[in-house]
C-alpha cells in the first residue's frame, strides 16, 4: 500500500512538505507565499515529479548500464523509463522511514540490502536525510554508511527543481564544464561560460551538464517575483549539474559529489577498491563502517538582499 504520509515543517514565513514514502522527497518549499522549489501537484505517483529528490549511491548516468569496481563488472538495471542508462541511484526509488520530527525539522532513514538478480545495486548501505528550517532557510544533510563487509563506491547529491519564469536567472561558482556525447555522458572539458559566475538568463539555455570545481555557491533569481534563492554546499559537493531543458517550466541546480559516470572512470584509470577519495572524478570509496556525508542550504531572500536589485 502506498505511504501517503506528508511531513510539514514550518518556521517563520517558510514551510516545507516532505514525503518519506515517495523516495524521501520534498514536495513543496515556500517562503512568504512564493514557491522556492517547483511545487508538486499533490502527491505524485513517481518521485522524479517531486520538487526535490536525493541522489544516492550515485548521481546521473552509468555508462553501458554497468558498474566496474574492484576488478568486477556489475550490471545495473535501468531506473527510469525515459532513459536507456541507469540514473540517479536508488534512494529516490525506495521509501524512507521517519526517525524523528519536530515542528521545524525531520530525520529520515533508509536501509538497503542487495536482492534480486541482478540487484539494483551490488552493495548494502544505510542512508540518512535531515531537514531543518530556521531563519537562514532550509538546511539538508545526506549521508551514506557502508554496512557491508567490503569497500564500496559512494556518491551523494540532490536534484532540486526550481520554477522557470521568462526572466529567471541562474548563477554558479564553477570551474570547467564537461561536454556530453549523444548519451549525455562526459566527453571532454571546456571552460564554463564566464557570465555564469554573475548570472545568465535561463530562458534560452539548454544545459544538461556537470561542472567540476564547484565553489559551493549557486543561485536562482526571479525578477518578476522579487525573490531569489542561494544554494550553499559544503566541500563534499565538488561538482554541480545544471539542467535547463528548453520549453520546460522548471530547471535544476544539482549539487553532487562526483562527475557523471565517476565510478567507471575511476576504475578505468586504475582506481583501487581501497578507502579514499579521487579528486579527478569525485569518487569516494568507503571501507566497511565508513560514512560519506554532505550538507547544503537553500536560503531564500529578496532580490535586494541577494545583491541583485
Amino acid at each position: 500500500m502506498k505511504d501517503t504520509t506528508i511531513l510539514r515543517l514550518e518556521h517563520g514565513e517558510a514551510s516545507v512538505e516532505i514525503s518519506p514514502g515517495l523516495g524521501g522527497t520534498i514536495l513543496r518549499y515556500g517562503w512568504r507565499g512564493v514557491p522556492i522549489l517547483r511545487p508538486s501537484d499533490g502527491l505524485p505517483d513517481i518521485a522524479r515529479l517531486a520538487a526535490c529528490y536525493p541522489l544516492l549511491p550515485f548521481s546521473n548516468r552509468l555508462a553501458q548500464g554497468r558498474l566496474a569496481f574492484g576488478g568486477k563488472v556489475y550490471p545495473i538495471p535501468r531506473t527510469v523509463d525515459y532513459a536507456a542508462l541507469p540514473m540517479h541511484g536508488l534512494a529516490w526509488q525506495r521509501p524512507w522511514r521517519v526517525e524523528s520530527q519536530t515542528s521545524s525539522s525531520a530525520t529520515l532513514i533508509q536501509d538497503y540490502t542487495p536482492e534480486g538478480e541482478p540487484p539494483a545495486w551490488p552493495f548494502p548501505y544505510a542512508a540518512r536525510q535531515t531537514f531543518t528550517l530556521d531563519d537562514a532557510g532550509l538546511h539538508m544533510t545526506l549521508s551514506m554508511h557502508n554496512t557491508g563487509t567490503a569497500p564500496q563506491p559512494a556518491g551523494l547529491g540532490w536534484h532540486p527543481y526550481f520554477p522557470r519564469t521568462p526572466q529567471t536567472r541562474i548563477w554558479a561558482s564553477v570551474g570547467e564544464m564537461w561536454v556530453n556525447d549523444d548519451a549525455n555522458l562526459p566527453m571532454y572539458l571546456e571552460p564554463a561560460l564566464a557570465a555564469l559566475a554573475s548570472g545568465i538568463q535561463a530562458e534560452h539555455t539548454d544545459y544538461d551538464n556537470v561542472f567540476r570545481g564547484f565553489g559551493g555557491r549557486a543561485g536562482v533569481a526571479w525578477p518578476e517575483r522579487g525573490v531569489a534563492v542561494t544554494l550553499h554546499a559544503d566541500a563534499t559537493f565538488s561538482h554541480v549539474v545544471l539542467f535547463t531543458p528548453p520549453g520546460k517550466p522548471h530547471l535544476a541546480v544539482e549539487p553532487v559529489s562526483h562527475m557523471t559516470d565517476a565510478f567507471n572512470r575511476y576504475s578505468a584509470a586504475g582506481g583501487r577498491a581501497a578507502a579514499g577519495h579521487d579528486r579527478d572524478t569525485g569518487t569516494t570509496v568507503l571501507a566497511p563502517g565508513q560514512t560519506l556525508t554532505g550538507s547544503i542550504s537553500l536560503q531564500p531572500s529578496t532580490l535586494r538582499d541577494a545583491g541583485i536589485a
